[in-house]
């Protein structure tokens, strides 16, 4: 039987990120106790990188199942708790004794701040690094947060071909997932390119389970949904439309009124996108986001009430 120490392991699922990857594993010098690197069929000098880093460097044939392939690491997994990062991302020095300590936390999981850095100003939300208290911030003028589950237990493993993730497994074991205030620096954003293929790939994939209407594992208005995000990504707005109204026809979820009609606020759309979010509203009157895009609307508008 495997003996599983106090600690952490690091593991990544890589393919073609000799860019990247010298980089990252950098970053975490003196943080983790193992690295794992599942290698998904690269073919430029990314294993050697990773081979200067550990041994524990292992092939695995692409099957298209993101979390098949991760799950393959955490099996090679020697310490209680697993850190996740991808190839263009890294965690500052500043934040090692406090991602440490959440080992001793009563928690199966822990969420993440991931930063994506960003030169566009045009994207909602942005924060400005001026002033910003990481050296790795200092790479763009602004980024934008997302919440990730990329730190926790090793007993716990990846659901989902695609956009895959450990919370439903935590979540079936009825396990406790604290915020941390741990964040991951995120700048492969900054490579259009890299962020291009990267998205093509997920597009390709998505629309190859509508085509052989493979909805096991996510309802189809669902995975319409998660294409529609990939595709505003790319600014392919009208592909989108369509994905995201086939979405609202097989259910009506606030969160599908809430995408397109920031969709319908982008392109001008304005008596649309009031339409749209005003039925999102309808379905959920808390979430905020709807009231920011309606904020941002009626100023266009020019529906400004002056007190």
């Amino acid at each position: 039987m495997q003996e599983i120490n106090e600690g952490i392991s690091l593991c990544m699922i890589v393919k073609n990120e000799e860019k990247h990857l010298e980089t990252c594993l950098n970053s975490i010098k003196g943080l983790v106790n193992e690295i794992i690197i599942v290698d998904t069929g690269s073919s430029d000098k990314t294993k050697d990188i990773a081979l200067k880093f550990t041994d524990k460097v292992y092939d695995y044939i692409w099957d298209e199942d993101f979390s098949s392939a991760r799950n393959l690491g955490l099996k090679k997994a020697n310490y209680s708790h697993v850190l996740i990062l991808d190839a263009d991302e890294s965690i500052s020095r500043l934040d090692f004794k406090k991602l440490r300590d959440l080992i001793k936390e009563d928690a199966e999981g822990f969420v993440l701040l991931c930063r994506t850095y960003t030169n566009d100003t045009g994207i909602a939300g942005l924060i400005s690094t001026k002033d910003d208290r990481y050296e790795e911030s200092k790479i763009a003028s602004g980024y934008y947060l997302s919440k990730l589950l990329r730190f926790f237990k090793k007993d716990y493993y990846f659901e989902g071909k695609i956009h895959e993730t450990v919370f439903n497994s935590i979540l079936k074991n009825k396990g406790k997932i604290l915020e941390s205030g741990v964040v991951i620096h995120h700048h492969g954003a900054l490579d259009k390119k890299r962020l291009e293929n990267k998205k093509e790939i997920y597009i390709s994939l998505l629309k190859k389970r509508m085509e052989n209407k493979d909805f096991k594992e996510k309802t189809e208005d669902r995975i319409c949904f998660e294409l529609s995000r990939e595709l505003l990504a790319l600014e392919r707005f009208d592909e989108a439309i369509i994905f995201l109204k086939k979405a609202i026809e097989l259910k009506e979820d606030f969160e599908y009124y809430l995408a397109l009609g920031g969709v319908y606020l982008i392109k001008k759309d304005l008596n649309e996108s009031e339409r749209l979010l005003k039925k999102a509203v309808l379905l959920n009157p808390e979430n905020s986001s709807i009231h920011d895009n309606l904020g941002v609307l009626y100023s266009q508008k020019g529906d400004i009430i002056k007190l």
